[in-house]
């Protein structure tokens, strides 16, 4: 049998055991606090909205009728009381977030964010620390923030009625930065990666989590194209490309000074536990507890590991951490304030989906009530 035949059919074990535990995960979902109460702010009065502008900060490239779209939501704004609805488009240079900050001088009372999650991410990380708050209308393929909230990712109608007549709460929100790459390293990423690119400098915000190694090789490696057609199960035959790639050499520092090595093949800060496909991949971590949960993953066995480490996130998610089996694939979970991890090697970096680059020191840390989310 040729290599990508065992490929297929890996791919397609890992999907059949993603897809039976998120049957599970749904129901242990229903009995946690996933979604944030009703009662967590005193709300801005709705004749105080109504009378800002409504800013709606959209992705033109997503696959949407724009004129309908529109149309959709300025006379669903207008049945609500909301007269001004403003349109701005978002570029490859200025993604989401100076245009949310543009909307927050201009005295926006509520700003949405149409798109992906790399948009919602970008308006979020504009509108942390202000007054306004984020409306999701989720566009893209993972829509992970849409699907922590439990907003109706099927119907862009009935998230627009959500971000219009729902309830205003703070939440949490993380940001990582990573020092700039040597010279040495970028020429030692060159050997194995055309493309060696440092992370940016400066602070990047993320809504749901940010990562180094398998994570972010699998989100960098997925092809535009099977995601347009088969949304985030696209993630699958990219997840699979990655299985062999060499584990990450790290110290960690979390809190003050406490440290530790690793050997993982992830390294996490989870905002918030949920992924597509119903795996859980923290079951304690909240939106608005004021806490990072730092996932670190592991495997060993090849095939084996990998398919253990999906049955452990579909345990977790039911709320079983042992179940007195030999552990092939490992998650390790801790909650912290902030963290650091210095790799031996340079490593691919993501956030909420978004690939930014390589890096071998990184630091994460949570804004808590940073954000103001509609839902």
């Amino acid at each position: 049998m040729t290599w990508d035949s065992w490929l297929a059919i890996a791919a397609l074990l890992v999907a059949v055991s993603a897809l039976t535990i998120s049957i599970g995960n749904r129901r242990a979902l229903a009995a946690q606090n996933v979604k944030l109460p009703d009662s967590i702010m005193e709300e801005v009065t709705s004749d105080d909205l109504r009378s800002r502008p409504l800013v709606v900060i959209y992705n033109p490239v997503k696959n949407v009728n724009l004129p309908a779209f529109k149309l959709m939501v300025e006379d669903m704004a207008a049945e609500t009381g909301y007269s001004d609805v403003r349109w701005v488009e978002t570029t490859i240079e200025h993604p989401g977030d100076d245009q949310a900050r543009q909307a927050v001088a201009d005295g926006a009372g509520i700003v949405f964010a149409a798109g992906g999650d790399g948009t919602v991410r970008s308006v979020a990380a504009g509108l942390t620390g202000s007054n306004v708050a984020l409306g999701i209308i989720a566009l893209g393929t993972g829509n992970l923030l849409a699907r922590n909230l439990d907003l109706p990712i099927s119907s862009p109608e009935a998230m627009v009625r959500t971000a219009l007549t729902g309830g205003t709460h703070p939440m949490d929100i993380g940001f990582l930065e990573a020092d700039p790459l040597t010279e040495d390293e970028i020429e030692q990423i060159r050997k194995r990666d055309e493309v060696a690119v440092s992370v940016p400098g400066g602070e990047h915000a993320f809504a749901v989590i940010a990562g180094l190694g398998f994570d972010a090789a699998m989100v960098g490696d997925a092809d535009d194209g099977l995601k347009s057609k088969f949304g985030w199960v696209a993630y699958i035959a990219s997840a699979m490309k990655n299985m062999a790639t060499t584990k990450i050499r790290a110290k960690v520092t979390t809190g003050i000074a406490h440290e530790f090595v690793i050997d993982a093949r992830s390294v996490m800060f989870a905002n918030v536990g949920r992924l597509p496909g119903g795996v859980v991949l923290a079951p304690e971590a909240r939106l608005d507890d004021g806490w990072i949960d730092l996932v670190i993953i592991d495997t060993k066995g090849g095939l084996v590991g990998w398919a253990d480490l999906v049955r452990r996130m579909g345990l977790a998610g039911m709320g079983v951490t042992h179940d007195g089996l030999p552990e092939t694939g490992k998650i390790d979970l801790k909650k912290t304030r902030a963290a650091s991890v210095v790799t031996r090697d340079p490593e691919r970096v993501q956030v909420d989906g978004d690939a930014l680059g390589y890096a071998s020191t990184i630091r994460a840390r949570v804004e808590p009530g940073g954000l103001l989310v509609r839902f």
